[in-house]
C-alpha cells in the first residue's frame, strides 16, 4: 500500500522544512504546519484512525498551555500536532511521543554543553552558593539513582542508556548555571516598539516600578500588538529573552531516529 510511504514522506518533509526555517529565522511557518495538519485529518478520517485525531487534539491542547508559559513556540506545537495526526503509530510505537522524547534528549545534550561552554568562556562571576545550584546537585543525585534503576531493569539497550545518561548530565549541567546563562546570553532590554512576535518576557528582570504598573498580571509573552498597551501604561522598555534555543531541528532528529532506528527506540512508548 502506498499510503504509509506517503505518510512517512509528509512527516519527514515537514520536519526538514521546519528544522531549516526555525534554525535560519527562528520561525516555523504556517505554510508548513497547516498543510500537515490538514493532511493528517484527511488520513485519520480515511483510515478511521480515531486515536490519531484524539492524540493530535490532545497534543495541541497541552501544547497551547505550554506555549503560554513561553517554554515552547507555537510552531513547534503545531508541528507536533500535525505529526500526531499523520503518523500516530509506527512499528508498534506511539510515534509523536517517541519523536518528542528523542528530540528533548538530543536538544538537552547539544544545548546543555553548547551554552554552558559558551557561558564559561565569558569567564563570568558565578554565585556558587545559590539555591539553584543546590537544587541541581539534588537533581544530579536523583538522576544517578534513576539511571541505576533503569539500567538494572534491562528494558533499554546500551545505546538508549547512553543517550539518557548524556541528556541528564547535560541538562543538569545547564540547570546548574541556568540563571547566569539566561542573564548573560539571552537577556535583552528592548523598547516596546521593537518587540517581535512571541517575545518571552523575562518576568524576574522586570523593574519593581514596572511591576507595579502591570499589577498582578505580568505577561509571559509579548509581541508588537502589545506595544501601544505598554506605552499607555507608561512602560517604555521591557526585558525579554531573545535568540532562545531552536527546537524544530531536534524534532526532525527525533523523526529520523524513530523511523530509521525503530528497533532501538521501540521500548520508549510501546503500544500495549
Amino acid at each position: 500500500m502506498v499510503l504509509p510511504q506517503i505518510q512517512m514522506a509528509a512527516v519527514v518533509l515537514a520536519g526538514a522544512a521546519s528544522a531549516y526555517t526555525d534554525w535560519k529565522t527562528g520561525f516555523i511557518y504556517d505554510w508548513i504546519t497547516y498543510p500537515l495538519i490538514a493532511f493528517g485529518i484527511i488520513v485519520s478520517l480515511y483510515t478511521q484512525e480515531w486515536l490519531g485525531l484524539v492524540m493530535g487534539g490532545a497534543i495541541y491542547g497541552v501544547g497551547v498551555l505550554v506555549y503560554r508559559t513561553g517554554k515552547m513556540g507555537g510552531g513547534d506545537i503545531k508541528l507536533l500536532a500535525g505529526i500526531a495526526l499523520v503518523q500516530p503509530f509506527y512499528e508498534g510505537t506511539i510515534f509523536p511521543l517517541t519523536v518528542l522524547l528523542l528530540g528533548v534528549l538530543f536538544a538537552s545534550i547539544f544545548f546543555g554543553f553548547w551554552y554552558v561552554g559558551k557561558f564559561l568562556r565569558m569567564k563570568p562571576r558565578i554565585d556558587w552558593k545559590s539555591n539553584q545550584k543546590r537544587k541541581a546537585l539534588g537533581y544530579a543525585a536523583l538522576a544517578m539513582i534513576l539511571l541505576g534503576y533503569i539500567s538494572t531493569s534491562g528494558v533499554y539497550g546500551i545505546e538508549l542508556m547512553a543517550l539518557f545518561a548524556l541528556a541528564l548530565s547535560s541538562g543538569i549541567l545547564y540547570y546548574f548555571f541556568e540563571d547566569e546563562i539566561k542573564t548573560k546570553i539571552f537577556l535583552k532590554h528592548v523598547k516596546v516598539g521593537e518587540l517581535e512576535e512571541d517575545e518571552v518576557v523575562a518576568v524576574e528582570h522586570v523593574s519593581s516600578e514596572d511591576k507595579a504598573k502591570f499589577g498582578k498580571h505580568i505577561p509571559t509573552l509579548a509581541g508588537p500588538e502589545d506595544a501601544i498597551k505598554f506605552t499607555h501604561m507608561g512602560i517604555h522598555t521591557i526585558p525579554v529573552y531573545r535568540n532562545l534555543p531552536k527546537f524544530a531541528p531536534f524534532i526532525f532528529l527525533g523523526i529520523l531516529g524513530t523511523y530509521f532506528f525503530t528497533e532501538g527506540v521501540s521500548g520508549l512508548f510501546p503500544l500495549m
